[in-house]
């Protein structure tokens, strides 16, 4: 009992002169970054880190280590913890942007930040904690990021915004970019007596040429119109009608045939088109006439299509201007305790591990596991 109360008595006496020397004090390393009362957990910074290796990765080549390269003429290591600083700047210029333009996270953002996490944790979670990345950690490094950063994206491309577009440039870019229309298939194949799907024979695929062709005349003649002709086949064939429309979409996304077809026609024509798995009949819309009809006033039309025209010209730019953004205080012992040769592997790129970031950041004293404990013990605190 008495050996008990001399190591208490011991400890008392060691933590009472460590709060009186400041060489005794260990500073926190729960968090990387903090901008006011806004705190980026060490977990965050994290998922930075792992984001730029995943981005220096794209850069090199598969045979080659990505940690033993040499990226845009920097030590692979080095331009790693660069980009990931850049991200965390970013992280707060778009804080400091939402403020700016008086912007709010209404219950909808803040349900669509939940969700985008729950739809994404359950793939990464394991991956994530072994890094020291918490759920919460996370949600704030990149579900609500993204959120306010289409929030300040269109606030600083609308009207009045920094970076505003002319008054037409959306619906250019939309009509250039997108092609709309309606239409309706049919498979190539049947199920059998046994339930088994099987090719149509030639002669069956002639006859269902031959009646997608009519139906095209037909709806060009003004007769009916493709709904209808869905409705028909669906009741002729015993099946279930496979009317879609109107969409729209960029060519690029559809197959080459179908994409062909669309090109050779004017607006409001109906046209045949087959490909490898079905026959289609086709009829290209006025894309004016569906912009002018679903996007004009829809804010979720508008912030995905700006995103489509806008975005990585955005995100470029957001991470140019975060390089002068001010007032964020770093924890750079925080920071220096994530060894990335330790939250990475090159083993999936070659069959080996890099440890060139042991040898050249000697200043790195404490392995991702101490980061990866500490954040997984306070991650409710954060």
């Amino acid at each position: 009992m008495r050996n008990i109360w001399k190591q208490v008595v011991a400890v008392a006496l060691s933590l009472a002169l460590c709060l009186s020397f400041a060489g005794c004090y260990d500073e926190n390393k729960t968090w990387a970054a903090r901008q006011g009362d806004d705190t980026m957990p060490i977990g965050g910074y994290i998922y930075y880190l792992y984001s730029a290796y995943s981005e220096a990765a794209s850069k090199v080549d598969t045979e080659t280590a990505v940690l033993d390269s040499e990226i845009e003429g920097e030590d692979a290591s080095q331009w790693i913890k660069d980009l990931a600083m850049n991200y965390l700047q970013a992280y707060y210029y778009i804080e400091n942007k939402f403020d700016e333009y008086g912007l709010e996270m209404t219950e909808e953002d803040q349900e669509q930040v939940e969700n985008t996490t729950s739809s994404l944790w359950p793939y990464y979670q394991s991956t994530m904690e072994d890094m020291g990345i918490s759920r919460s950690s996370f949600e704030q490094a990149y579900s609500l990021y993204g959120v306010k950063f289409q929030k300040v994206m269109a606030a600083m491309y609308g009207e009045g915004g920094e970076l505003a577009l002319d008054e037409n440039a959306m619906k250019d870019y939309y009509c250039d970019s997108y092609v709309t229309y309606e239409y309706f298939y049919a498979p190539l194949t049947t199920t059998n007596d046994d339930g088994d799907s099987v090719d149509l024979t030639d002669e069956e695929k002639a006859d269902l040429k031959s009646k997608f062709e009519t139906y095209v005349d037909e709806i060009n003649a003004g007769n009916t119109t493709v709904s209808d002709a869905a409705d028909e086949y669906a009741e002729s064939s015993g099946t279930t009608s496979s009317y879609q429309g109107p969409v729209s979409i960029k060519p690029d996304n559809l197959s080459s045939e179908i994409s062909t077809a669309l090109s050779s026609a004017k607006d409001n024509e109906a046209v045949f088109a087959e490909t490898t798995s079905g026959y289609y009949v086709l009829r290209k819309l006025s894309v004016k006439e569906y912009y002018e009809a679903n996007v004009v006033g829809n804010e979720d039309q508008i912030t995905s299509l700006l995103s489509d025209m806008k975005g990585e010209e955005f995100n470029d730019y957001v991470l140019e201007q975060a390089t002068s953004v001010e007032g964020i205080e770093v924890n750079d012992k925080a920071l220096n305790s994530v060894k990335l040769s330790k939250l990475v592997t090159d083993s999936n790129r070659n069959g080996t591990s890099s440890e060139t970031e042991s040898s050249s950041s000697t200043d790195e004293s404490s392995s991702a596991e101490e980061s990866s404990t500490t954040e997984s013990e306070t991650s409710s605190e954060v």
